[in-house]
């Protein structure tokens, strides 16, 4: 006679801890990215956070998964608290797997250039001291007896090789007025404007963790009369994958101006 209560017993329980493991799992992958954003922790701190909020997600969708099967007649107002948690849990687990599914399509590099041969130099912003340091495939046959650089321009050239050096038919102190309007609309942190040089660095923001990736122009002349040679970089300062945000930037920025100047 007292095997119902104690089965509606759990099935409450259990449904309201799903509702409280969803709710926990977007509440510690916020937490986790504002504060690193606001920078209350570090970076990494803010992506381990974010890194538990995923196991947590996962947590409240296998109970949320078993309360549905095992209670599925024990009233519809219990099904819908685990169901409402199972969807909090699974947006953050989606949005997660999304992110770690684009990872292992694109190379582990954070550092995107139109020119791997000689990329545009940072003067002002300081290129971080690690940056070619951990490349990844030192063990991989593909990769035998290439240093990091070289195993590094390898994997830029099959993932981004559509990124390179843009020629326009314009005078290089006009393309340079153009870049920095870009760069200036898009509310980045201007670090540096050489005209002389023709050089603009910035630095741009990304996401709720607020990550900060540096950017280099260099616009000099080029060899025939008119002609205007524009180099973009784009790098990350922490991570060692940027999850294409970098290449993305840099398409971006020669997308539009090569539309600035489409009618010359």
């Amino acid at each position: 006679m007292n095997d119902a209560p104690r089965k509606l017993h759990w099935s409450i329980w259990l449904s309201r801890l799903t509702l409280l493991l969803g709710i926990a799992t977007v509440a510690t992958a916020l937490i986790s990215a504002i504060g690193a954003g606001n920078g209350q922790w570090s970076k990494l701190d803010g992506v381990a956070g974010m890194r538990y909020a995923f196991f947590i997600g996962i947590a409240a969708l296998l109970i949320g998964l078993y309360t549905v099967l095992r209670y599925l007649k024990a009233g519809a107002r219990i099904i819908l608290v685990a169901l409402l948690g199972m969807i909090l849990a699974g947006g953050y687990v989606g949005y997660i797997g999304t992110q770690i599914s684009k990872a292992r399509s694109l190379p582990m590099i954070h550092d995107i250039t139109t020119d791997l041969e000689n990329p545009p130099a940072f003067a002002v912003l300081e290129l971080r001291k690690d940056n070619l340091k951990d490349m990844p495939g030192h063990k991989e046959p593909e990769f035998r007896g290439m240093d990091a650089r070289e195993r590094w321009v390898k994997m830029h050239k099959d993932a981004y090789g559509d990124v390179q050096t843009l020629i326009l038919q314009a005078p290089v102190e006009e393309v340079f007025a153009k870049a920095e309007a870009l760069v200036k609309q898009r509310g980045w942190e201007i670090a540096a404007v050489d005209q002389e040089e023709g050089r603009i660095e910035a630095t741009d923001e990304v996401a709720l963790l607020k990550f900060k990736d540096d950017v280099v122009f260099r616009i000099v002349s080029g060899e025939k009369e008119g002609e205007t040679i524009v180099d973009i970089r784009s790098v990350s300062r922490v991570g060692l994958s940027d999850l294409g945000v970098n290449a993305r930037r840099v398409r971006e920025l020669l997308a539009d101006l090569k539309v600035q100047f489409s009618s010359n």
